[in-house]
C-alpha cells in the first residue's frame, strides 16, 4: 500500500525548491508514494510558480491521460503526484490598509489603528501584496495565517481544503508527515513557516473538530538561508513600490531568524526537525533580468539552484527518518521529539574543495540508488528529446527503426508529447537551432560548471542539437575516478547507443502489474538501462 506524505512549498524559493522535489519524484526517489503537494505563494503569476505548474502538468500527463493513476515501485515518475495550490486573493483588496479598514479605523477604532501604527510603517501598510509580502515577516504572518483560515470559511471547493481533507484522513489513522519548503529571509516563506503549523491545525479543525493534527502530525521544515542576490533598487524603484526586499539585507535577516527559531518556544513545540542550509556568499544572481529588481510577476522566473536541490533532499530525509527511536543519537525518532517537546536542527556541508559529490545530498548507503535514478534518468532525456533517437514516438508507432515491437500503438499522444515536456524542463529543450537549459544544467552551473556536480563534465557542455547528437552518454555519464565509472555500456565495433539500446529493450519482458501503457514502456526503459549500465533493477 503507498504512503501519503504531504509537501508544502512557500514562497518564490519555496516554488524552486518544489520544483527540485519533482524532479525526485520523477527520477524515482519516492516510490509507493502518494505525494500530496500543496504550493502556497502569494504571487500566483510569479514565473517560478508558473514553471512549476507546467513541471506538474507534464508529470501528471507523462503518467496518463484522464486515466487513474497509482504510485508504482522502482520505475521514472513512481510517485503519484496530487497537485494543489493556494494564493491569498489580493486583486481586490491589494494593501494592508484596504484590507483591514485602516482609514475607517482611526475613526471607528483608533485603539486598532494604533496598534498598526505600533507595528507598521506607513510604506508596509500601504505596498501592493500581489507580490508577496517583501521581507515584512510580522505582516505577512498575520496576512498569511488569516488567508488560510478565510479560505476555508469562504471556499468550500478550494485546492487547500483538499489538501486539508487528505491531511485530515491521513492524521485520523495514523501520523502524517508535513514538510514545508522555504527560506527565512525573504518575504513570504519567511513569514509562513513559524505560523503553517497553528493555520493548518485551526483550518483542519474547522472542517473536522473530531481530528487532531497537531497531536497527530509530525512537522519538517527547511531553515533556508542567504544564497542568492539581485540588484539594488534605484531610488524610482523605491517610490513607486513603497517596500522591495533587498538582498543586501538578507544575511541580516537570515541571522535574525536564526535566533527567532532557537529561542521561540511555540515554534520549537510544533516542529520535530528542522533543516538548516545556505550557501557562504551570495555572488550567483538567478534573475533573467540583471539590470534591475524584479519584485514579482511573469519576469520573475529565477535559475535554479543546488541549494533548492539540497532542501528537496532534506524532505526526502524528513520522510525517511524513523519514528521510532534508537540508541543510535544520530537517529532520535520522530516520536520521541513530539513528546518530548524538542526540535532536532540538522546540518548538511559540502566538499572543502568545492566538489558536490552524491553523498552530499544522502547517506552513503543510499548513493548508488541516487547516482543510479539520476544518471539514468539523464541519459533517457537524450533517447527522448533527440529526434536522431525519438525513442519513445517510434515505439508508440510500433516500429524502432526497423525492429518491429507491439503493444504500445494505444498510448495516447499527449502522454509522449508530455514526457518530452518534462524531459526539456528537466534536462534541455530545443528551441530551433537553439539550447534552453532545464533545471539540471542550471543546478550544474550554480554549482561552479565543469566536473563540480555529479556527472561527467561533458554532459553539460553541449550547446548545440549537433554536440547532443555526438555525446556517447552510454561511456561519459559518471565522472572518472568516482565510484560509478564502470557504470558504462559498450556499444560494440559497429554498433550504435540506440541500436544497442533496442537490443537490450527487446530482451526485456514488460511489467504485468502496470496497466497504463505509457507507464508500462517507462518502466521497460528503465529496466533496460539497469542493465545497460550494469546496475540492480
Amino acid at each position: 500500500m503507498a504512503q501519503n506524505i504531504f509537501v508544502t512549498g512557500i514562497g518564490g524559493t519555496g516554488m524552486r525548491c518544489i520544483e527540485a522535489f519533482t524532479h525526485l519524484c520523477a527520477i524515482g526517489m519516492f516510490d509507493n508514494t502518494d505525494v500530496h503537494l500543496l504550493a502556497l505563494d502569494t504571487d500566483k503569476d510569479n514565473g517560478n510558480f508558473t514553471r512549476l505548474k507546467n513541471l506538474k502538468e507534464a508529470y501528471i500527463k507523462t503518467k496518463g491521460v484522464n486515466k487513474k493513476q497509482f504510485a508504482l515501485h522502482d520505475t521514472f515518475f513512481s510517485a503519484n503526484l496530487h497537485y494543489y495550490q493556494f494564493s491569498p486573493d489580493y486583486s481586490r483588496l491589494s494593501t494592508f490598509d484596504a484590507l483591514y479598514g485602516y482609514g475607517d479605523a482611526k475613526f471607528s477604532n483608533p485603539d486598532k489603528a494604533a496598534i498598526a501604527d505600533l507595528l507598521l510603517t506607513d510604506n508596509a501598510k500601504e505596498f501592493d501584496l500581489k507580490h508577496g509580502y517583501r521581507a515584512q515577516t510580522h505582516l505577512g504572518s498575520m496576512l498569511m495565517y488569516h488567508s488560510i483560515i478565510n479560505d476555508i470559511k469562504m471556499n468550500d471547493k478550494s485546492d487547500l481544503k483538499r489538501w486539508l481533507q487528505e491531511l485530515i484522513t491521513a492524521s485520523n489513522s495514523g501520523n502524517p508527515r508535513v514538510f514545508i519548503l522555504g527560506s527565512v529571509f525573504g518575504g513570504t516563506g519567511a513569514s509562513s513557516i513559524p505560523v503553517i503549523p497553528k493555520a493548518i491545525k485551526e483550518a483542519a479543525a474547522l472542517i473536522s473538530d473530531a481530528t487532531d493534527i497537531e497531536r497527530n502530525a509530525y512537522f519538517g521544515a527547511t531553515l533556508l538561508t542567504s544564497y542568492f542576490s539581485f540588484p539594488l533598487p534605484g531610488d524610482r524603484e523605491k517610490a513607486t513600490q513603497k517596500v522591495i526586499a533587498t538582498s543586501d539585507k538578507f544575511a541580516l535577516n537570515s541571522q535574525a531568524a536564526m535566533m527567532f527559531y532557537e529561542a521561540d518556544e511555540t515554534v520549537k513545540k510544533t516542529y520535530q526537525k528542522f533543516y538548516m542550509m545556505g550557501t557562504e556568499g551570495m555572488e550567483w544572481q538567478p534573475g533573467k533580468v540583471k539590470d534591475k529588481t524584479i519584485t514579482g510577476g511573469e519576469a520573475q522566473e529565477n535559475d535554479s539552484h543546488y541549494i533548492e536541490m539540497l532542501a528537496a533532499f532534506a524532505a526526502y530525509h524528513f520522510f525517511n527518518s524513523p519514528e521510532e527511536g534508537t540508541d543510535d543519537a544520530q537517529l532520535t525518532g520522530l516520536r520521541d521529539l513530539k513528546l518530548d517537546k524538542r526540535v532536532e536542527y540538522l546540518y548538511r556541508t559540502f566538499d572543502e574543495k568545492g566538489k558536490i559529490n552524491f553523498t552530499d545530498f544522502v547517506s552513503g548507503g543510499q548513493k548508488e540508488e541516487l547516482a543510479k535514478k539520476l544518471g539514468l534518468f539523464t541519459a533517457m532525456s537524450f533517447l527522448t528529446l533527440l529526434e536522431k533517437y525519438d525513442f519513445f514516438e517510434q515505439a508508440q508507432r510500433g516500429d524502432l527503426k526497423k525492429v518491429k515491437i507491439e503493444g504500445y500503438e494505444d498510448i495516447d499522444a499527449e502522454e509522449i508529447r508530455n514526457l518530452k515536456k518534462y524531459m526539456s524542463l528537466f534536462h534541455f529543450g530545443i528551441d530551433g537551432s537553439r539550447i534552453k537549459d532545464g533545471w539540471l544544467r542550471q543546478v550544474h552551473r550554480s554549482a561552479g560548471g565543469g566536473d563540480k556536480f555529479l556527472l561527467v563534465a561533458g554532459v553539460f557542455s553541449c550547446n548545440s542539437i549537433k554536440e547532443f547528437e555526438k555525446f556517447d552518454f552510454n561511456k561519459d555519464l559518471y565522472q572518472k575516478d568516482s565510484d560509478f565509472e564502470s557504470n558504462k555500456f559498450s556499444t560494440g565495433l559497429w554498433g550504435g547507443i540506440y541500436d544497442s539500446f533496442v537490443t537490450k529493450f527487446i530482451s526485456i519482458n514488460d511489467s504485468e502489474s502496470i496497466t497504463n501503457k505509457s507507464e508500462k514502456l517507462i518502466k521497460r526503459s528503465y529496466d533496460t538501462l539497469c542493465q545497460l549500465y550494469n546496475f540492480r533493477s
